[in-house]
């Protein structure tokens, strides 16, 4: 048991110092800059599932260019895949409203069946550190009929899909900064990998805490470590995409560990 103990407090030391930011990054203005690869079946939900990661810095807790129907919960698709009639993928965050909605600065991923509509998906909503970066996980498990969340190694929740979504591939490029030109964000991405599995809780935690990429499934990975230039190149031989407006980074940023509460649905 002590032994057991002292294993969980090393392994909350190591998610607490977590993996060193990253040095080198994409920054969008929030209004119009993003950048775009183009469709490759590799970044759609394979019959196994899916797992993306990538580093998330919001700039601004209100964003410019938003999204939705409502004013106080306005929002932006800061990554994803997906367009009218050709929905898959995407991860959003919520804008700082006055006075501030119910889901304020919440981010989230969720999946949608092509035609679009409602989507299932997970969320985290903790308060936002402006210019400080986050590790952000979203899985889909065909198996379980699921999606899951997680932020800085942590599994923040877990959801079902089943009988409401059905994941397939549609023809939409995989942009960053924006999904489909309807919001843009305001702030930095780095390390953009896709897995054609679900990653583990364990595997999930070590690519946080340790930088350990698990080879196994992973079928893009495009760092954002350039530095210069309007091409962003994947270690796998996908595609390269195209940034447009976008600015390299290489301003030092801390990583934040607000927490606060966390759920999802359909």
């Amino acid at each position: 048991m002590r032994s057991l103990i002292v294993l969980l407090g090393v392994l909350g030391a190591v998610l607490a110092l977590g993996s060193a930011p990253p040095r080198v990054a994409l920054r969008f203005d929030g209004l119009s800059s993003y950048a775009e690869i183009p469709d490759n079946s590799a970044f759609s939900v394979s019959p196994t599932g899916l797992t993306v990661s990538v580093w998330l810095r919001p700039d601004a807790r209100r964003f410019p260019k938003t999204e939705g129907s409502l004013p106080t919960e306005q929002f932006v698709h800061w990554l994803g895949k997906g367009e009218a009639g050709r929905q898959e993928w995407t991860f959003w965050m919520y804008s700082r409203s006055t006075p501030p909605g119910p889901r304020d600065n919440r981010i989230s991923f969720y999946v949608f069946n092509l035609a679009g509509g409602h989507g299932c998906g997970s969320y985290f909503q903790d308060p936002v550190a402006v210019g400080k970066w986050l590790h952000v996980v979203g899985v889909v498990d065909t198996g379980s009929h699921t999606t899951a969340i997680y932020k800085n190694g942590q599994l923040r929740n877990t959801n079902a899909y089943g009988g409401t979504t059905t994941p397939a591939h549609g023809i939409a490029p995989l942009r960053l900064g924006t999904k489909d030109f309807a919001s843009f964000l305001r702030g930095a991405l780095s390390q953009v990998r896709v897995w054609n599995r679900p990653l583990t809780a364990a595997e999930i935690t070590a690519l946080y805490a340790t930088n350990a990429v698990p080879q196994d499934g992973l079928v893009a990975e495009y760092l954002l470590n350039e530095g210069h230039g309007a091409i962003v190149h994947d270690s796998q031989g996908r595609p390269q995409g195209t940034v447009v407006g976008g600015i390299w980074d290489t301003t030092p940023h801390a990583i934040s560990a607000t927490t606060g509460q966390s759920g999802g649905g359909c």
